[in-house]
């Protein structure tokens, strides 16, 4: 039995998650159109529906779902390739940063973070990470949990989001999570039958495979206490509580670092669920959807049009299948004719495309994808078009880099830190700043105009060398390349650092130096035997 002070949390818990359901309760009519419309088989929200029944029942056009599907693939591929490097770590520090000890231990950081963690199948991530993308898609929210269970590899969950409630702090973040679990009555029993009463215990070995409801918590902790090594004084608290009749608190735990990401695609001022490219074209997808029902219907009257039969003289039933034979009293000059069918199938199918356009516009599918038809394009004409829409929607994935990626690697860097994954640090820079960059495709293409404006400034400026050739000494060759490094995130490998850079430039202006006494010295021993000669061939011969 719990104690009353604990029922009295248990209760405070309870009280909260009502609120923050009443908060959520006006988005779900709209969650709700979105799964019924566009990702049907990821879960309910207003209505359940009984597991193992057909969820695409409502549609009649694909165009949503696979739209959506598009975008999440090319999210994926724009913010978190698994082929490519989408992020680095830098110091903050720019001095510190550009130690050639401090890079090697950053670099070595960051392919063990790529090897172990995102690129590792045992994290699932790359498949959590596209189901963060279907949600974002449909309905502009997603939920995840980065999960650091000891003895098992970091782990990524991503949760329906009908399952979800959560809360913003003053500036804006989520550190809220109340989140529904369902657990079978044998999972409770195995892991906290100590947490249950007697009576709880018997009711659920009686039925040791019936779902359980239980609530997870994860808000800050008001009784932080930095520094501690007890769980519940970390600074956010973990709280599973039975949600029974008779409330269980199950488990109390802490975390060092909030374990949920959520990110949002776009958010109205004052709300705190995101809106996604869903809930902005739910009026076309339904429209499409009514539309493409009525072009059937006009399809099936012209290719089995209804007829228009006398109401004597022939044999009923009407047979209408190939080879059939219909009998009438012979003498008679009413028949079996076609009722007039005008309806225009083409026109429906030419309003038809137009939503579509407008749906796949919504989604970006025209940044996502690189136009099928046109003239043939030159490799640069091809890299040129993808850096530009990757520079469109650079803005829309902003969003996603500061309530999603930043705080994922944050977390995913602690967990690594923590259970000493990483290489050793250097001495002297324990307590430096770390910052993350991205280098996704997105942000390279973000880059890749500077690039390009400062490889014009070279253009204009190499051809006034042959005129002014003193107006190379405002060029600093060393900062452009240390600057075009750092752009193109070039690893540490392909650069050398300064102090070689200054030896090898010692060392050759030493053996130009030593090369110029030599000529000079055979200068004058050349000059000291002329000059002999032409005094021999000046005196006077006895």
């Amino acid at each position: 039995m719990l104690t009353q002070k604990a029922l009295d949390r248990v209760e405070e818990y309870v009280q909260r998650l009502d609120q923050l359901k009443g908060l959520r309760s006006p988005y779900e009519a709209v969650w709700n159109d979105a799964t019924q419309y566009i990702l049907p088989n990821r879960g309910d929200f207003t209505a359940t529906r009984a597991k193992g029944r057909s969820r695409t029942d409502l549609i009649y056009d694909g165009t949503g779902p696979w739209a959506n599907e598009q975008l999440a693939a090319g999210l994926a591929g724009f913010l978190t390739s698994p082929t490519q490097r989408w992020f680095k770590l830098k110091f903050m520090d720019a001095d510190v940063d550009a130690r050639r000890d401090s890079r090697k231990y950053l670099e070595d950081t960051e392919n063990i973070l790529y090897e172990q963690v995102f690129n590792s199948p045992s994290t699932n991530f790359a498949p959590q990470s596209h189901e963060l993308y279907m949600d974002i898609g449909a309905f502009g929210s997603s939920v995840m949990l980065i999960e650091d269970t000891p003895g098992s590899p970091i782990n990524f969950q991503t949760f329906h989001l009908g399952n979800c409630y959560f809360a913003e702090d003053g500036s804006g973040h989520v550190n809220t999570v109340y989140r529904m679990i369902t657990k079978t009555a044998r999972e409770l029993v195995a892991k906290y039958k100590d947490k249950l009463s007697s009576e709880q215990l018997e009711s659920l070995m009686k039925k040791p495979y019936e779902p359980q409801e239980c609530l997870h918590i994860v808000e800050p902790n008001d009784d932080y206490v930095p520094d501690s090594p007890i769980n519940i004084n970390k600074r956010f608290i973990s709280v599973m509580i039975y949600m029974d009749k008779e409330k269980a608190l199950l488990d109390e735990s802490g975390f060092n670092d909030f374990p949920y990401v959520v990110p949002r695609w776009q958010k109205t001022a004052e709300e705190v669920y995101g809106r996604g490219p869903g809930s902005t074209c739910m009026p076309d997808i339904k429209m499409v959807n009514e539309m493409m029902k009525t072009i059937i219907k006009a399809g099936q009257k012209v290719t089995d049009p209804p007829l228009q039969v006398p109401d004597d003289g022939f044999i009923l039933p009407i047979r209408t299948g190939p080879a059939s034979l219909n009998f009438f009293r012979a003498g008679i000059a009413d028949r079996i004719e076609e009722f007039g069918n005008r309806g225009r199938v083409d026109i429906g199918l030419d309003l038809l495309r137009d939503r579509h356009e407008h749906i796949m516009r919504t989604y970006h599918i025209d940044i996502m994808r690189m136009k099928e038809e046109g003239p043939q394009m030159t490799a640069t004409e091809v890299l040129q078009r993808q850096e530009e829409k990757m520079r469109n929607i650079a803005p829309m994935t902003g969003r996603m880099q500061s309530e999603y990626l930043g705080p994922m690697v944050t977390r995913v860097y602690n967990i690594a830190f923590r259970r000493n994954m990483l290489p050793e640090l250097p001495g002297d820079l324990t307590g430096a700043q770390i910052k993350i960059e991205y280098s996704s495709p997105v942000a390279r293409a973000q880059k890749a105009t500077q690039l390009q404006n400062v490889t014009r400034l070279l253009e204009a400026f190499v051809p006034l060398i042959n005129i002014k050739p003193e107006i190379a000494d405002k060029f600093n060759g060393d900062g452009y390349f240390d600057w075009a490094h750092d752009l193109l995130d070039a690893p540490t490998a392909v650069s050398t650092s300064k102090d070689q850079v200054q030896m090898i430039r010692e060392q050759r202006a030493k053996a130009q130096e030593d090369a110029q006494m030599k000529e000079d010295a055979m200068a004058v021993t050349e000059g000291g035997l002329n000059m002999a000669k032409s005094q021999n061939l000046m005196t006077p011969k006895a």
